[in-house]
């Protein structure tokens, strides 16, 4: 019999397929949407329900497998052109999918039971089956099957109850006889109670197809030995069935081998997220340790020592870009669940809208994929409600009534960019300008540029909407969206044209784990620049922290000793890290340059999480703590202090590794 950490690998393994198979009958119904004679989504949807159903019922839950055999029962009489899929069966269809995930959720993660249906259920049950019964036929004419199971000794050590097999029968008819084998049992002092001695004789009233039937058992996959034969009404009385099973379905089955599961070969293997996070974080720790090693090596002045350190250094370097690689997924299947955001929205607001999707096949680390879908959702739903007009707004302006909305990923510059697109009316700069005089956002006689306008969007509290809707109004999303990108070390823009459309751009890190960085002191303390917005250094003049001239364009600077409130006398001779940030740049003034590593980000305590201008920490080679600057958080200060109204730079205390590191 299993044990408890097989049952939960096994319960854990049923609700990662149940969810990807959920997915996977929603895409394909949101495809019917659009294509509704697209008969290879109509047997995918068939096939994901009916896997799911089957699975279900392995771990008795008979609330998810009722409604999922419902369900089924629906989509198979569309399959069989019985019924046409129309915009009223969909929504009910996709209310049922709803349904079955939060029924997912509630599983309880010990047991493996499930709550009683709820009135929930209850309503999507009834409105299934008022639309099944119109269609079922007669039973009289229904086929007979008869099924000749046996079953293997190891079946009861592999976690399979013989039981559920018939229970799961039941529902896809009437079992009309049912005769247990028990010829193969010992007597009672050689029985093991682990090992499975049994086999049955079914007769089963159905109209479920050959396949159905023998998926009820493809669980058990080497472990049964079944055969099945078809008659109709007729032939059942006028012959028994005995004599038209084959007789060597009556002998045990052989015991197989190996399951057939594992017989082909596989380019895939599932591994649990937290033991890739644990091999991220030793190979964080190897890192550290290969760097005190190059430094000791350094000092030490032997050139072999040097030498064999640098070689194992280059291995780590490997071993980081292979582990971080097993942590990319691609975006695709995110960008896929948005058909049913845009579908669920616009018809919310009678609106008619194509979503768009490009880049699916764009990586990125699965923490970004988990935590970057939330904040995506926010600005769909914005461009929905705020940016594209409705259908005769559309026509009158000249434009088609079906408005664009895109979601594209790519790569720039050794990030990861994300941009919504709609073509809708653009941004009000007059009207945002207005709202953010009247909150004292802003002065009334402040002269910012258009884009500066357009960010005070995503300040808390602030809205345009002239009413309060389930979609917006209340103030809150935005400032939610830029929270977001922020704690995932990212920035956002936005390019609004009025009357052409809007386009919010985010760039996000390829990975929240390890990084490469570029070293810097100011006083003190070292700071860590991520190396892919370092740009170039040169050497700062004399006179100050003010804007210079780079190559004919302003360079706004910041002296990080000053933003920091270091309080330790300059270096006689200064330098200027040039970071860059989309289209912007800005000069930071240090005391040091020493050179780019590799960084294994550490997240600050509790007592430094307010601290601005900083993302996170490291541990340098030589155990002293260095802070990673959040270059898009000394963006936007910078961006402050050259308005009316702005918020001062928090001082940072002295630091120490205990501290700072959680």
């Amino acid at each position: 019999m299993l044990d408890a950490e097989q049952w939960q690998q096994l319960l854990q393994g049923f609700l990662e397929e149940a969810n990807d198979l959920l997915r996977e009958a929603e895409d394909c119904l949101l495809v019917l949407e659009r294509s509704p004679a697209d008969s290879e989504a109509i047997n995918a949807l068939f096939r994901a329900v009916h896997t799911l159903k089957g699975s279900a019922g392995i771990f008795s839950l008979e609330p998810l497998v009722a409604l999922a055999h419902h369900l089924e029962n629906r989509l198979m009489q569309v399959r069989d052109g019985q019924c046409a899929l129309d915009d009223r069966l969909t929504s009910l269809m996709l209310q049922c999918m709803d349904e079955l995930n939060v029924m997912l959720r509630n599983i309880d993660p010990h047991s493996g039971t499930l709550p009683a249906h709820s009135p929930r259920q209850v309503e999507l049950l009834a409105a299934l089956e008022t639309i099944d019964e119109s269609a079922k036929q007669p039973a009289a004419e229904l086929p007979v099957w008869q099924l000749s199971l046996r079953l293997d000794a190891e079946l009861l050590r592999n976690g399979f109850d013989p039981c559920a097999f018939i229970r799961y029968l039941a529902r896809l008819g009437e079992i009309r006889a049912l005769r247990t084998l028990t010829q193969a049992l010992p007597c009672l002092q050689q029985m093991d109670p682990e090992q499975c001695y049994l086999g049955f004789e079914i007769t089963l009233v159905s109209e479920a197809s050959r396949e159905t039937i023998e998926d009820v058992f493809s669980l058990a996959d080497g472990f049964y030995n079944l055969q099945l034969d078809c008659t109709t009404p007729a032939q059942s009385a006028a012959e028994p069935a005995a004599a038209r099973l084959p007789a060597q379905t009556l002998a045990p089955a052989p015991v197989a081998e190996e399951p057939r599961a594992v017989q082909g070969t596989s380019t895939l293997v599932k591994v649990a997220a937290h033991k890739l996070d644990e091999l991220i974080n030793l190979v964080g720790e190897l890192v550290i340790s290969t760097a005190g090693a190059q430094m000791h090596a350094m000092r030490s002045g032997d050139g072999d020592c040097i030498e064999r350190v640098q070689a194992v250094h280059q291995h780590v370097e490997q071993i980081r870009e292979r582990a971080l690689k097993l942590r990319m997924v691609e975006i695709g299947e995110t960008f896929n669940r948005f058909h049913r955001v845009v579908r669920d929205v616009s018809l919310t607001l009678n609106k008619q809208i194509q979503l768009h999707l490009r880049g699916g096949d764009t990586e990125l680390d699965k923490t970004l994929i988990d935590r970057i879908a939330d904040p995506l959702i926010h600005l769909v739903r914005n461009a929905i409600d705020h940016g594209i007009e409705a259908a005769d707004e559309r026509l009158a302006a000249g434009k088609p009534a079906q408005g664009n909305l895109s979601l594209a990923a790519g790569h720039d510059s050794g990030m990861i960019v994300l941009e919504i697109e709609d073509d809708g009316r653009g941004l009000d700069t007059a009207r945002i300008r207005d709202k953010a005089i009247a909150r004292g956002m802003l002065d009334a006689d402040s002269q910012l540029p258009d884009s500066d306008i357009h960010m005070l969007i995503f300040e808390p509290g602030f809205s345009t909407a002239e009413q309060v809707s389930n979609l917006s109004g209340r103030g809150v999303g935005m400032d939610v969206v830029r929270s977001a990108i922020d704690e995932l070390r990212g920035t956002i823009e936005i390019d609004s044209t009025p009357g052409q459309g809007c386009i919010f751009r985010i760039r996000l890190p390829l990975t929240l784990a390890i990084i490469d960085g570029f070293l810097v002191g100011a006083g003190a303390e070292s700071f860590v620049i991520p190396l892919d917005m370092v740009t170039e250094c040169m050497e700062a003049p004399a006179e100050g922290n003010g804007p210079l001239n780079l190559r004919g364009k302003p360079l706004p600077c910041i002296d990080l000793a000053t933003h920091f409130d270091l309080g330790q006398p300059p270096a006689s001779r200064r330098n200027i890290v040039v970071v860059s940030q989309g289209r912007q740049q800005v000069g930071l003034i240090v005391d040091h340059l020493f050179g780019e590593l590799q960084t294994v980000i550490k997240p600050l305590g509790q007592l430094f999480r307010h601290l601005n201008g900083i993302s996170g920490s490291t541990i340098l080679g030589s155990g002293q703590v260095a802070l990673i600057l959040d270059v898009a958080s000394l963006f936007r200060d910078l961006q402050q202090r050259s308005e009316p109204k702005h918020r001062p730079s928090a001082a940072i205390p002295s630091l120490s590794g205990e501290q700072i590191c959680s």
